[in-house]
């Protein structure tokens, strides 16, 4: 069987079961929305089979020094991701599938620490709508976003988010937006916690546009998630295996 085919047949099902999308979700879809296959096509493949097909075909990648395992479509260059900001303060990794010389064609990007513990509450899918609501609306202030929603990673809560493609901004310091810069590509962003208590974030490098496959692909990564167990005091992680 086809897996990577009929998988994009079934994605619009496969994106039902990824998320437990709250009704307060930012109003409009992103434009990368997946067009909805026939009946047919979504019968090929339930979701849950589509992603077991994907874990037994992917590549297990397990990374001990921060101590988390993610399948992913094909074996990544794993590359620092101090060495892609440049900045020896950031954790995590750059798992890489595709590249053009220097530039990354399709990647993730797994981020440890990704924010503070104040950030995301650890039951904010189980909070009131307004309560959602208002999170959701702070959140899409805090960076240029195109579409914000709640979902759940393995039963905990999560952040599901896409860059804006437009981002106004002000030029002269008046408080006012005087000017549209366009973003060369746009990337997909999902924060959660781990099993553990570890603060992930996992971004999806598809250049130069988000296509369905790639997002596809990037989901099932997500939700093949795993963290090692570690030792918890004040609620940091800390024993993790070097």
């Amino acid at each position: 069987m086809d897996w990577k085919k009929t998988m994009k047949m079934t994605l619009v099902s496969l994106l039902t079961a990824f998320s437990a999308m709250s009704s307060a979700s930012a109003a409009e879809e992103p434009v990368i929305a997946a067009e909805a296959p026939s009946v047919g096509e979504q019968a090929q493949m339930t979701p849950e089979e589509a992603f077991q097909a994907y874990v037994d075909s992917g590549y297990k990648y397990t990374s001990k020094r921060y101590g988390y395992s993610i399948v992913c479509p094909a074996k990544p260059t794993v590359v620092p991701l101090s060495v892609l900001f440049g900045d020896n303060t950031e954790k995590g990794d750059v798992l890489i599938f595709r590249s053009n010389g220097y530039d990354v064609a399709y990647g993730w990007i797994v981020m440890v620490d990704a924010f503070d513990e104040a950030t995301l509450p650890s039951d904010i899918t189980k909070q009131p709508e307004d309560k959602q609501k208002e999170f959701i609306e702070k959140f899409m202030k805090s960076s240029p976003y195109e579409f914000v929603r709640l979902t759940e990673v393995d039963g905990r809560s999560g952040v599901y988010a896409v860059t804006a493609k437009e981002i106004e901004v002000d030029t002269n310091g008046d408080g006012k937006t005087d000017e549209v810069l366009t973003a060369e590509s746009q990337m997909v962003r999902t924060f959660f916690r781990g099993a553990y208590g570890g603060r992930f974030g996992i971004m999806l490098m598809d250049n130069p546009k988000l296509t369905k496959e790639g997002i596809a692909l990037y989901e099932f990564g997500v939700l093949s998630f795993q963290e090692w167990p570690s030792s918890m005091q004040n609620g940091a992680n800390v024993g993790k295996k070097k």
